[in-house]
């Protein structure tokens, strides 16, 4: 659903064709979402069998094949609207993280200690490039970026709630 949503989403704003759908997923989730285009593709296909989207042009750039160009329709918009409060109704909160600690027991303690460890640095530097990124963002005013402020503070206080639970374990 989560990919249905960014696609139809994305859509609302702005005639598409694929690949720029990609590239706005990098551009706004600055490498914190990894959306593989078979996955974008299987949403079009989808939003197409539905009426939710339909294509509305071609584009063709040099040697490269034609691309089609997407554009959301009435009942993608009611579905967009849907999807949404679908996800925030009945979404269970939790990360890709959680399945890991699950069985984070099961390690002996020196694997637990190099876990800590490893997670702590990685953390930090994600916290760092989201910092950066909400720089970024402010100094640029729109509603996208505003939105972009909001997922990246949003990040930014998830990692550093997770920063203080690890330290917690040392």
């Amino acid at each position: 659903m989560r990919i249905e949503i960014t696609v139809l989403g994305l859509l609302l704003e702005k005639d598409l064709y694929g690949y720029e759908i990609k590239k706005k997923i990098a551009e706004r989730m600055d490498g914190f979402l990894d959306v593989k285009f078979g996955s974008i593709y299987y949403a079009i296909k989808k939003a197409l069998k539905r009426n939710w989207v339909k294509k509305v042009g071609t584009e063709k750039d040099g040697q490269s094949p034609e691309r089609y160009i997407y554009q959301i329709l009435p009942e993608g918009k009611k579905r967009f609207s849907k999807a949404l409060r679908q996800y925030f109704d009945n979404t269970l909160i939790h990360f890709d993280i959680d399945i890991v600690l699950m069985f984070f027991n099961s390690l002996s303690d020196e694997d637990k200690e190099f876990f800590i460890e490893n997670r702590l640095t990685h953390i930090k530097d994600k916290l760092a490039s989201v910092k950066e990124s909400i720089k970024k963002a402010t100094e640029k005013s729109s509603k996208t970026n505003n939105s972009q402020i909001q997922i990246y503070t949003y990040l930014e206080n998830h990692l550093k709630a997770e920063q203080t639970w690890l330290k917690s374990l040392q």
